[in-house]
């Protein structure tokens, strides 16, 4: 039986990993408006706090904010374990952190490179497998993360982004798998083109790309970070607890454009 996807998070534990601005902020804000206990995580202690008050103001009963570097184990590991201690065991775990690198091919460094892999491929296996035992102990749990539609389409200077993507959802998958029989259901969910802080920054570099990019979407335009919400939130509860390893495209159509 469907459920009311906010009535059902209420009191759930939510880590957003990345839940200072643009998705990450935005899914958050979405969960706090569900009455779920909120904690944010990520590297800028000034965001976190702002990304903080909007859950308050959306609703959210107790909200918390960590500051953590997915790049590094340890950062990691003791963010898991302040939550343990403070909080109990962490119903949905979301993996939103990200970094930009948009360049072609033959001027990506090795620096550019392991950047992008380790934060959007490493971190979200390190943040799941070191919030993975205390799911499994309960018995159940949620892992959402953020792919991309460069997961399966390509464009110059999307390559290595595109790359480090396509192993998330693959991951995604493979933990889905491995983690199904103890009660953990891992999803992702694979925005378009997002008005966040850091595209608009590259559209006030390049006036033109707002517009390749609209021209590419069948509905029309951008997305913004709210409309990425109501696919986290289905995937974070009760509604999608028989789906698991799914990437869930939420692009407008723009894989099937030409």
């Amino acid at each position: 039986m469907m459920q009311d996807t906010r009535r059902a998070l209420r009191g759930s534990l939510a880590v957003v990993v990345g839940g200072s601005q643009g998705i990450g902020a935005a899914i958050a804000e979405g969960l706090a408006a569900a009455r779920s206990r909120v904690v944010l995580a990520a590297r800028d202690a000034g965001r976190l706090e702002a990304s903080r008050q909007r859950c308050v103001a959306a609703g959210a009963d107790d909200v918390d904010v960590h500051t953590v570097d997915v790049r590094s184990p340890d950062s990691v590991a003791g963010l898991a374990e302040a939550v343990r201690e403070r909080h109990g065991p962490t119903t949905v775990l979301v993996n939103s952190a990200g970094v930009m690198v948009t360049k072609p091919a033959l001027d990506v460094t090795v620096e550019d490179w392991d950047q992008i892999q380790t934060v959007h491929l490493r971190g979200p296996f390190l943040t799941a497998r070191t919030f993975a035992p205390a799911m499994i102990a309960e018995g159940y749990g949620k892992i959402v993360n953020l792919s991309s539609t460069w997961a399966t389409t390509v464009a110059p200077g999307r390559t290595v982004y595109g790359a480090a993507k396509a192993g998330l959802s693959h991951l995604t998958a493979g933990l889905a798998v491995e983690w199904a029989p103890l009660g953990i259901r891992v999803n992702a969910v694979a925005p378009g083109a997002t008005r966040t802080p850091s595209r608009e920054e590259r559209f006030a570099a390049d006036p033109g790309l707002e517009e390749s990019f609209r021209d590419r979407i069948p509905l029309g335009r951008l997305a913004m970070p709210t409309d990425i919400v109501g696919a986290a939130l289905f995937l974070a509860g009760p509604d999608s607890d028989f789906v698991t390893g799914h990437t869930l495209y939420v692009d407008g159509g723009w894989r099937y454009a030409r």
